[in-house]
């Protein structure tokens, strides 16, 4: 049991891995893409508005130093996606690491930006400049790190650096202007107050969309080791709900329905035809047989050559199996007429049986390799009932089991039979 836990968390944590590695990639040709925009945007300042202004060349060389800084952007995250593809597998090793060392780089850009104005510009022109905003591009990709840890530290190395650059040059802003709201500490702790509240935000969001990734892959785990037991035997409603219910595959006794289907001179049949012609006649008519069990709730345990093992109210309990094990017979027998009429099929016969009572059901296999398996007089039961068709010409005889457990179907009476492997004789009824 702790071998499979631990081989599920492994899983999971694998392909959170993988997705990681892919939002790391992802951030990069985000970066990548804005800052490009952005250079284009002060190429186009550079000719058209440097010139403007009561200082040209102050506003040229500001131009042009962030024009250096956005182009140093690109070019690192460029670098930065080749790398990451190059050693994917180091990355991928020290990648929850790797957040946070980009966290903490990325949120210092704006800073660096910020300063490098103030070379330029007079300070209280450069804290209050556009720069301010590139603080909330990094929050913003944060996102992308699935971690309100590392969120928050953006926000938060965001929002100290940005307090302490403006802080840092309060005494000239008096110079430069009395407005207030230019002047007081308090605009400016405002302002890292909402770098930081940002940063706490875009962690929520990331806590959300991690759970939910999180969930998606549990979901998808629980599918493939459901799939590792039944196949491709079992409906997706079936599975839907052992996953909605959380339920688990456990071995126990429990009641059920077992049906047995056999084709009637499948053998026969066989003769002088091609595999690929038997293959085909196969897929025709077992198909939608066993399309039918699983309309009706049921799994296919085992397909025969000529025919299959059916179970109704186990691995997922219910209280009306023995109707649905009824009801997916008597659609087959119907479903198989209309074929047999049409000439969609070639000519063919079915004997049925079904019995409902108490099984013992669970997984047979080794961890890798699992059957879930039915077993008990109930199987053996429903054997010998679908052997009987032959004797008595029929295409479904149920036990009075099942009859006691049904309403509204047409049956007559075979009357005490002896069974081989039974002592006492069973009381059966022919459906069709």
């Amino acid at each position: 049991m702790k071998d499979s836990i631990g081989s599920k968390k492994s899983f999971i944590q694998d392909l959170f891995s993988e997705e990681l590695y892919y939002n790391i990639k992802v951030r990069e040709y985000i970066i990548g893409g804005v800052f490009a925009i952005l250079v284009l945007f002060m190429v186009i300042n550079l000719f058209i508005f440097a010139d403007v202004g009561p200082n040209p060349e102050a506003a040229r060389n500001t131009f042009i130093g962030l024009l250096v800084l956005l182009v140093i952007i690109v070019l690192r995250s460029f670098s930065v996606r080749k790398i990451i593809e190059r050693k994917k597998k180091l990355v991928k090793k020290n990648i929850r690491r790797l957040r946070y060392i980009n966290a903490i780089l990325e949120s210092t850009i704006p800073s660096v930006a910020i300063i490098l104005l103030t070379f330029f510009l007079k300070p209280i022109v450069a804290v209050n400049s556009p720069a301010v905003f590139l603080y909330f591009i990094f929050i913003f990709i944060s996102i992308l790190d699935l971690e309100f840890k590392v969120c928050a530290l953006a926000g938060f190395i965001a929002a100290i650096q940005y307090l302490f650059i403006s802080l840092l040059f309060l005494d000239s802003y008096k110079e430069a202007t009395e407005l207030p709201i230019f002047v007081l500490p308090l605009s400016y702790i405002a302002k890292t107050v909402i770098l930081l509240v940002s940063g706490f935000a875009a962690g929520g969001v990331a806590h959300h969309l991690k759970n939910k990734i999180v969930r998606s892959l549990e979901t998808l785990q629980e599918r493939n080791e459901l799939e590792k037991i039944f196949g491709q035997q079992v409906s997706k409603e079936v599975v839907d709900e052992f996953i909605n219910n959380k339920l688990e595959i456990t071995s126990k006794k429990r009641n059920v329905s077992v049906m047995f289907l056999d084709i009637r001179n499948f053998s026969k049949f066989c003769e002088g035809k091609s595999p690929e012609e038997i293959n085909k006649y196969q897929n025709e008519v077992l198909g939608f047989m066993i399309e039918e069990v699983n309309r009706n709730s049921g799994i296919v345990n085992q397909i025969l050559g000529d025919g299959f093992m059916a179970t109704f109210g186990a691995p997922v309990e219910y209280d009306n199996h023995t109707q649905n094990a009824v009801s997916a017979a008597l659609q087959i027998v119907n479903e198989l007429n209309k074929k047999n009429e049409n000439g969609e099929i070639l000519k063919t016969n079915i004997g049925i049986g079904i019995h409902t009572g108490e099984a013992f059901t669970g997984n047979v296999g080794t961890q890798d390799r699992q059957q879930y398996s039915i077993t008990g007089n109930t199987v053996i039961m429903a054997a010998r009932l679908e052997q009987l068709n032959k004797e008595f010409n029929s295409s479904v005889i149920v036990s009075k089991d099942v009859i006691e457990k049904i309403k509204d179907v047409n049956h007559s009476s075979l009357g005490n039979v002896n069974l081989k492997g039974f002592a006492n004789p069973i009381e059966l009824y022919r459906l069709t």
